[in-house]
């Protein structure tokens, strides 16, 4: 599970175990001791899951993984590659 950016108590992480639409996982602290999770997926920026975070700061992650969506992207295609 690479960490691909933290802003503030924000933890961006690409989760190798999880298939299916391209997406990261935002926590709030760390993944096994976290207050908060979402899900964003990278195709079309839209949060697909979520638990402990409000409406404010789910937009603010929106806006955290629009801005680094390239960069988000390239690592799930390469993770992607890797895998044959």
């Amino acid at each position: 599970m690479p960490t691909l950016l933290i802003v503030k108590a924000l933890r961006f992480m690409l989760h190798t175990r999880e298939h299916g639409f391209p997406h990261v996982t935002v926590y709030h602290g760390t993944p096994r001791n976290h207050e908060a999770f979402a899900k964003v997926r990278l195709d079309r920026v839209l949060v697909i899951e979520s638990f402990g975070f409000h409406p404010k700061d789910l937009n603010i992650i929106l806006l955290i993984v629009e801005q680094y969506r390239k960069e988000f992207l390239e690592a799930w295609n390469d993770w992607v590659e890797s895998q044959g």
